[in-house]
């Protein structure tokens, strides 16, 4: 008798938890489903720091009418990343879509795709340094050839990589030589052609940079710029240009 009151007592006491795990398993169930409506991949799991991270995803057709919008991407970067914590990624007429992200720094790079609420499945991609870093060219042009004293003398440039992609925020010194007799940016270098650091700047998205310098005296100046390179990028330097200031 004492078993079988044991087996009823521990009966009642579980009853009510069934309910309870009936309810989690629903909404476990309801969340698998909504991740089904937007869905998120990635080409690759693991890049080299430079390279693009390239995306794919596919939002269900019960989500958009005959024109899908925008999907939303949710990044998540390395510390130090430039990277914007989201971007917009175009919609195909059946619900496809890419996104491609620049690893601009090393560690691990987590997205997500969310349309109309719905939040895609978590993928995440390792950025790591290349057994050789990629080779870069930087160029620089300036105007006037012929700047008098007082003017503003503008400079710009490009740090590209070996397919002549542009190279988005890096860092870019510009330096400067002269002689005793003239200067741009400042004087007495104690020497003819003493280069020292005059500046750095930063490269936009496309790689493109630019820097202004105000002439003081009349003479001859040489300019560069210098990329210092870092785990991705080799260093490169610009060609010298020289410039004549008259009075």
């Amino acid at each position: 008798m004492d078993k079988f009151f044991s087996v009823i007592l521990i009966s009642l006491l579980f009853l009510p938890c069934i309910p309870g795990v009936m309810a989690m398993d629903e909404v476990r169930q309801e969340d698998e489903k909504q991740n089904n409506l937007v869905t998120l991949m990635e080409e690759m799991n693991e890049v080299i720091i430079g390279d693009n991270i390239s995306l794919t995803g596919k939002i269900n057709s019960s989500l958009y009418g005959t024109s899908p919008s925008d999907v939303i991407i949710l990044i998540s970067a390395p510390a130090g990343s430039h990277a914007d914590s989201f971007n917009l990624a175009k919609t195909s007429h059946n619900g496809s879509f890419q996104y491609n992200q620049v690893a601009d720094i090393g560690g691990d790079w987590n997205f997500e795709a969310l349309y109309t609420g719905m939040y895609s499945n978590r993928v995440s991609v390792a950025a790591v340094p290349g057994d050789e870093p990629k080779k870069t060219a930087l160029t620089l042009s300036g105007w006037p050839t012929f700047p008098k004293v007082g003017d503003l003398v503008t400079f710009k440039g490009r740090l590209s990589d070996s397919e002549g992609k542009g190279i988005g925020l890096k860092p870019v010194t510009y330096r400067l030589a002269s002689s005793p007799i003239g200067c741009i940016g400042g004087c007495a270098f104690g020497g003819y052609l003493e280069w020292r650091d005059a500046g750095t700047t930063t490269t936009d998205m496309s790689g493109e940079y630019s820097f202004t310098l105000p002439v003081v005296e009349s003479g001859s100046v040489q300019i560069e710029t210098i990329f210092p390179g870092d785990d991705g990028y080799s260093s490169s330097n610009s060609r010298i240009l020289k410039i004549t200031v008259y009075e």
